[in-house]
């Protein structure tokens, strides 16, 4: 009798561990079906969140689901072209493009990570969208760059650097100071007089090679006056410097030594010499494919392939309300 008893209670707390086991189970967080599908390829919610939330920046949050809906899997539906584009032609990113990404990332998580935590998305989630914009880049490259199907001929991707870059040397003057109570005042009109003198006639030094623009500086220093050279790849759009700079600079001849003066500033110009085999050339090679291309390769990703998105109406409520919920907060 003692035995049954015991086999009894065996049973009782077996079933009991058993059930005990299957309720926390039963209460534990299941995984969260893929809100998005596209070709038949799930989509994680993570990536989903991302566009999401662009769709509700560009559209914005209060704007009507649907709307937000259809930004979301057009933004999401580039994303897979993209990637799917770059698999097809074995396009892959180079180490300085990949170090691009991660500094992007680190950037944008620096000052949009606590709210991207609060909406779920992870610092992997942005550099699987960033990778994609890297793509996007070297697809540029693959297509239309050295050796690309449709390459565009280095003389007129020179001939637009010509036109948006100057490259020269520079060591700066300057006609105020600043005075007792931080404000700018000009400097009398004989100490502007003098520094004019000074620049015109380390100008004449260096055209005639007596002078590096590096030994100009010096010289500068050794008179008391403080100044450093700087080598300076301006683009004509830039506001930088002083309007009509940009014009006023292209006008010299390579390798020659200008002074320009503006209201408050004297500039020693030495305009350079940036040939196709220069580093200048080749750095800004890329961005002056995007300019002659434009939306061409946005044209190519879009036309690559048939996407058919599929967003789960249930699910995406409880997306969209966090988002809403995190700028509400804000």
């Amino acid at each position: 009798m003692k035995n049954i008893l015991k086999r009894a209670i065996a049973l009782v707390t077996t079933f009991c561990c058993v059930a005990s086991l299957l309720v926390f189970s039963g209460c534990s967080t299941p995984k969260k079906q893929p809100v998005m599908s596209i070709n038949g390829v799930e989509i994680s919610n993570d990536v989903f969140t991302y566009f999401l939330d662009c769709a509700t920046v560009e559209l914005g949050v209060d704007a009507p689901l649907e709307s937000l809906k259809k930004k979301a899997s057009t933004l999401a539906g580039t994303y897979f072209k993209i990637n799917s584009l770059a698999n097809k032609h074995g396009v892959t990113l180079t180490t300085g493009e990949k170090k691009a990404v991660s500094e992007k990332v680190d950037a944008h998580w620096h000052f949009f990570g606590e709210y991207y935590t609060e909406i779920g998305i992870s610092r992997e989630t942005l550099t699987k969208v960033f990778t994609a914009d890297a793509y996007r880049d070297a697809l540029l490259m693959f297509f239309y760059g050295t050796g690309g199907e449709e390459e565009i001929p280095v003389a007129r991707l020179f001939g637009e650097f010509k036109t948006n870059y100057i490259v020269f040397q520079a060591i700066t003057g300057y006609f105020t100071k600043t005075d007792i109570n931080g404000r700018p005042v000009k400097i009398p009109e004989t100490e502007a007089e003098a520094l004019i003198l000074k620049f015109q006639n380390i100008a004449a030094m260096v055209n005639a090679g007596e002078q590096t623009m590096e030994e100009a500086a010096d010289f500068l220093a050794e008179t008391g006056y403080k100044s450093s050279v700087q080598t300076v790849i301006l683009n004509k759009d830039d506001t930088s410097y002083p309007a009509g700079f940009f014009e006023r600079v292209k006008k010299i001849d390579a390798k020659k030594a200008t002074v320009i003066g503006t209201d408050e500033y004297i500039f020693l110009v030495l305009r350079g010499d940036a040939g196709v085999n220069s580093e200048y050339f080749i750095e800004k090679k890329t961005e002056m494919i995007k300019i002659i291309v434009g939306d061409e390769i946005d044209n190519k990703i879009a036309d690559s392939m048939v996407v058919d998105v599929v967003i789960s109406d249930s699910d995406v409520n409880g997306y969209y309300a966090l988002i809403k919920d995190a700028k509400t907060e804000k």
